[in-house]
């Protein structure tokens, strides 16, 4: 562990076999950065969240533009009024790019097009897209973290051939690509993203064997964490300690999946060993790799699928026994649309539980979700209708002052506002210039 000036450098780590755990932001770490330069701004986080199936738009969109006492949040998006001065809502942003009236594969296009605002090229034998939002901002805000980014999601992502009217399974298993050749691979398991995040590729036997004897990565640094302990403050040790017992509370989840797993008589076809039994549990648990991730800024990009397009999950611990996209076809049924606002509702509540964790933690002048735009929506609107237009989305976090929150901005319709100048104004506030992305015309000003 390296010293100076009686200060942590900001990239201090405990290290053990097999493990390397990076350190949120401490008190004790201020000094050294104060020292490289007075003007030094917080990390900036990019979340981009996704959700299929469109949403019951009449309850999703707030009542009225406005902003501050004049905005109230919707129905659906209530769940978020903890965090209602970070929340900006914003309507009438459109993805032309999905293609409107070009054939079958809707979900397909609507969900690829999502972070490129490009259309996907049909057929099984070559791909073709576009880099996406995301990888534009790990190209740039990835040269200081530990990992570029983290892609990450809770159904399968492996489907091969063709998944839906001739359009390759590529498209669907994945939000992100590298460049317009090549996607970026999901991970759907708890285990791999944890030992991605605080493990050490080079000693994986060291991994193994502690894995083996169901020893905690805490065990294997407590020598580290003991010469830090006479290094830091009271507060600071505080805050270590809670950070600590995050990490400890989710890799003990991760083994508990994983007993589950072993022992279970049922055959789980599509859950693989390391998978929660339950879509909330599986869900709140990437939500806190997530955090973790973003607390000790080992990545700072994050691209989460939350559901991919066309999944059918029922959602019984809700009242919701209908299949997810079966629902999405509502032909205006008000049973329909009232299941569907349920899944809406119930996702954003779960969402939730991430943005209050990183709205109560510290991070140099300010707290995490201040220094982040978490980017929360679907491909479509209307998933009746399979539209594109008028796209449901919500961004989060103040992303260290230049974004307002507390908003709701619904453009006028006669602009015709592409959803991809939100994603390049989003990547400019946090330092990643871009001269283009899919089919953006500018800048949004007004968020």
């Amino acid at each position: 562990m390296f010293i100076s000036k009686m200060a942590l450098p900001r990239r201090t780590f405990l290290r053990g076999a097999g493990v390397t755990l990076a350190l949120p932001m401490l008190d004790a770490m201020v000094p050294a950065l104060t020292a490289a330069s007075k003007a030094t701004k917080a990390a900036p986080r990019l979340g981009f969240f996704y959700v299929p199936n469109g949403m019951h738009m009449p309850l999703w969109k707030p009542l009225k533009a406005g902003a501050g006492k004049d905005f109230e949040l919707s129905f659906t998006l209530k769940g978020l009024q903890n965090v209602k001065d970070h929340v900006t809502v914003l309507g009438n942003l459109n993805n032309y790019a999905a293609g409107m009236g070009d054939g079958g594969g809707p979900h397909t296009r609507n969900q690829s097009a999502w972070l490129s605002g490009t259309l996907a090229k049909p057929g099984e034998a070559e791909v073709k897209l576009a880099t996406t939002a995301d990888q534009h901002a790990a190209r740039v805000l990835g040269r200081e973290t530990p990992l570029e980014s983290l892609e990450i999601c809770t159904d399968p992502s492996d489907q091969v051939g063709s998944c839906d009217n001739g359009y390759s399974c590529l498209y669907v298993n994945t939000i992100s690509w590298r460049s317009a050749t090549v996607p970026n691979p999901m991970e759907r398991n708890p285990r791999i993203v944890f030992e991605r995040l605080f493990g050490e590729e080079s000693d994986k036997q060291a991994r193994l064997k502690r894995m083996r004897a169901d020893k905690s990565i805490l065990d294997t640094v407590q020598a580290d964490l003991s010469s830090l302990g006479v290094k830091i403050g009271a507060s600071d040790k505080s805050r270590v300690t809670e950070y600590l017992d995050a990490i400890r509370d989710v890799e003990s989840r991760i083994q508990k999946a994983e007993k589950q797993s072993s022992t279970s008589e049922v055959a789980l076809i599509e859950r693989p060993v390391g998978i929660p039994e339950t879509f909330e549990e599986h869900t709140l648990l990437m939500f806190d790799l997530t955090y973790l991730a973003y607390q000790a800024d080992i990545t700072r990009v994050v691209t989460f699928s939350i559901a991919r397009e066309q999944g059918n999950k029922n959602y019984n611990n809700i009242g919701v026994p209908e299949g997810h996209h079966e629902t999405s076809h509502h032909q205006n049924d008000p049973y329909k649309q009232s299941q569907l606002t349920k899944i809406n509702s119930y996702h954003i509540s779960l969402y939730a539980k991430l943005l209050e964790k990183m709205k109560n933690t510290p991070d140099g002048d300010g707290s995490l979700l201040d220094h982040s735009a978490l980017v929360y929506g679907a491909g479509q609107s209307d998933g009746d209708l399979h539209s594109p237009l008028d796209l449901p989305l919500v961004v989060v976090g103040k992303l260290n002052g230049t974004v307002k929150g507390n908003q709701y901005i619904n453009y006028d319709p006669k602009l015709k506002m592409p959803m991809m100048n939100l994603h390049r104004s989003l990547l400019d506030k946090a330092g990643v210039k871009t001269e283009m992305i899919g089919d953006a015309t500018g800048m949004l000003s007004d968020i």
